[in-house]
């Protein structure tokens, strides 16, 4: 399929008639189209999509009167002064036929008075077809590219992500993978032999057995599914609610908005701080009062202290010499007493004056007076005035935190705190009963599974005593064999595009080594990483092997097991040990929350082409904001190894920021045709051909 020309009249803000060549030949497969925000490029994309599929492009099942108002809506507002208001998107598409090729011109109108009325017209090769011929053709155009294929080739750069990530996006996939294959037949002809096998025949309920514990199977693993996309959705909204929390609390803050404790807080603070100081002022007093003074005058100090001692040993040889002269003692020593008393005096006497004359107690209080002076540590007076100082600061800085405080607004922000936290509450409560439940429901899949393996065994069994009569119940087990076998070659295919394709587009070596994408189309994408054996040996050690698997991960416990040729830990722990190898290489499930916007983009962009790979016949690609998120070395990958590579025609809907001209530059053997959109206020969007930024 192939776009030769779109029209467009009156539609959004292209006023009057514009048209756009899109004639591509000689490989050259690219139209670029350029326009700053508000020119009209998603005026352009959303037109093409209504004119190929009408409601359908909007998802709705019929025209209902909410796609009128969104086509009113569409249609120029300064068509719509004059009534009856015309608009149309017309397009000439190339098909072929298998022999040749045929040209048809769609043309969605529209006429708008009172009511709407749209009318939808086709030509092929110049000759009108009747009503029953259009519906025909719509109909082959859907099988040509079915609603599930829409987000994939009409690709909004801005969007996609949402269509692969968000809820549901595994079913997406799903769709897409499936109708790109072919394989959504399998079910037409599932419920085909369903409805033709024998209604009597003896297989039947064993037939009808099997259908229900597939149902069951599915409908169990559906609800799995649920619950834990609900667990996942709820772990995000915990982490959003404490997110609230903490921004609260930093706007609160911002604001000079303390709580009642606080503000209490640096109430008593401040008392205590002069308290303190007040305290300190005082023992500065008693020190300039009773140390200070004697300090100055130190040398008279000491020599009281020398004049005091030294009088205290002539007290002591006076004291002496009274004992000596006793009675008692000088009748003893008469012949030696003199030459004593010269011994004590030479030790401890003095010819000097008593000045001071002080008893032995009064001469010990004032020698512990005169140490206390001597030994007083004049650092602890600035010591002390530092600490005042320090304190003054930090009493100035309180009194300003609390002038500068507000605690007007804390019931407003007490009562917005507890919502948040009864509703982290309730949040924590959920996540424990959906875990619980995720555990229930694990046991209702195992069990579901052992019935459908045993319904199915069953089946078999019946059907090999059955005749060849009842083929229809054969064929049904046999297509949802060689359904799973097909898928499963077909996700290999997906799988491998996209280790060479992530490779291309994304700069960070080993950024995601590896895909799987399971049999619910989930997607698990892995980093390789080294683990020291030693640390894993321990783990395995210390822990249960459910443990070891929350750790590792299934597949990173898997390796392990493949590599050691063991499921059994101990028999894992001796062969690790044996190898000597100081770590082992084991794949790390990345969590596709955790990545960039710029990441997920360019992980979205890898899966997306991967998967269009599948399909074998061309299809214009529209590509709308191709750049959204995508910084500027990626966008040089992206430019060579994505747009190059789509097969069929590549329309991209680009800003002034996003393709340049260096990316032009690589895309020039590609661009057919170029074109600058330009909004000039008043007559709307206008067209300049032949024309793009820069160039």
């Amino acid at each position: 399929m192939r776009i030769n020309k779109i029209s467009l009249y009156n539609f959004g803000s292209y006023e009057g008639l514009t048209d756009f060549d899109t004639n591509v030949t000689d490989g050259r497969n690219v139209i670029l189209i350029g326009g700053k925000n508000g020119a009209g490029k998603t005026t352009l994309f959303t037109a093409m999509r209504i004119c190929l599929y009408g409601y359908i492009s909007m998802g709705y099942k019929s025209q209902n009167s909410y796609y009128k108002r969104a086509i009113i809506k569409l249609i120029n507002n300064n068509a719509k002064i004059y009534r009856p208001t015309k608009s149309y998107v017309k397009m000439e598409i190339v098909l072929s036929n298998g022999r040749g090729i045929d040209v048809y011109c769609l043309v969605r109108s529209w006429t708008f008075s009172d009511v709407l009325d749209e009318t939808f017209s086709i030509t092929k090769n110049n000759c009108e077809l009747s009503a029953d011929e259009i519906a025909d053709f719509e109909k082959y155009l859907l099988s040509l590219m079915p609603p599930e294929l829409f987000n994939l080739y009409f690709f909004d750069g801005e969007k996609i992500a949402d269509f692969f990530l968000n809820d549901g996006g595994n079913e997406r996939i799903k769709e897409a993978f499936l109708t790109l294959c072919g394989y959504d037949t399998f079910d037409i002809m599932r419920k085909n032999f369903k409805r033709i096998k024998g209604v009597g025949s003896k297989n039947s309920q064993a037939l009808d057995e099997y259908i229900e514990a597939k149902k069951a199977a599915e409908q169990a693993n559906r609800l799995l599914e649920e619950f834990t996309d609900r667990l996942n959705k709820c772990v995000d909204d915990i982490g959003t609610c404490e997110a609230d929390i903490d921004i609260l609390d930093k706007e609160y803050t911002q604001k000079g908005g303390i709580t009642e404790e606080e503000w209490n807080r640096k109430l008593i603070k401040l008392k205590e701080e002069e308290k303190k100081r007040e305290s300190l002022n005082v023992l500065l007093r008693k020190w300039a009062n009773e140390s200070v003074p004697f300090i100055m005058i130190r040398e008279q100090v000491e020599a009281l202290k020398h004049q005091i001692e030294k009088e205290n040993d002539n007290l002591k040889y006076r004291h002496f010499c009274e004992v000596l002269e006793s009675p008692e003692i000088s009748g003893l020593l008469s012949d030696e007493l003199s030459s004593i008393k010269q011994q004590a005096f030479e030790l401890f006497g003095s010819d000097e004056p008593q000045i001071l004359d002080l008893s032995f107690e009064q001469s010990a209080d004032l020698m512990a007076q005169i140490n206390d002076i001597l030994q007083f540590d004049v650092a602890k007076v600035a010591k002390c005035k530092k600490v005042i100082r320090n304190s003054i600061l930090l009493s100035a800085r309180l009194r300003k935190e609390l002038d500068s405080s507000n605690i007007t607004s804390v019931k407003e922000y007490v009562d917005r705190r507890i919502k948040l936290l009864e509703r982290k509450s309730d949040l924590l409560s959920l996540q424990v009963k959906l875990e619980q439940d995720i555990a229930t429901q694990k046991d209702t899949v195992h069990l579901s599974t052992i019935t459908l393996e045993r319904t199915q065994a069953g089946l078999e069994d019946e059907l090999k005593k059955v005749s060849i009569g009842n083929i229809s119940a054969r064929a049904i087990i046999m297509l949802d064999k060689l359904h799973d076998v097909l898928f499963r070659r077909q996700i290999r295919k997906v799988e491998e595009y996209f280790r060479k394709e992530i490779k291309r587009l994304m700069r960070k070596a080993n950024f995601i080594d590896d895909i799987c994408i399971d049999d619910n189309f989930n997607t698990h994408i892995y980093r390789m990483e080294n683990f020291e054996t030693n640390k894993i040996i321990e783990v395995m050690r210390e822990n249960s092997y459910d443990h070891l698997a929350n750790l590792l991960g299934e597949k990173g416990l898997l390796e392990l097991q493949i590599t050691a040729g063991s499921e059994n830990v101990d028999e894992m722990i001796k062969y690790y040990n044996r190898q000597g190898v100081a770590s082992v290489t084991l794949p790390v499930e990345i969590d596709k929350s955790s990545l960039s916007n710029g990441e997920k983009q360019i992980f979205i962009m890898a899966l997306y082409h991967s998967l269009v790979q599948l399909c074998n016949y061309e299809i214009p690609f529209v590509i709308d904001t191709p750049f959204a998120r995508i910084d500027t070395e990626h966008r040089y990958n992206i430019s060579k190894h994505f747009f190059q590579k789509l097969k069929g025609q590549v329309f991209i809907l680009s800003t002034n920021e996003e393709i340049d001209s260096n990316h032009l530059a690589i895309l020039n053997d590609n661009v057919a045709f170029t074109y600058i959109l330009e909004n000039d206020g008043s007559r709307g969007t206008e067209v300049l051909a032949n024309a793009y930024f820069e160039v």
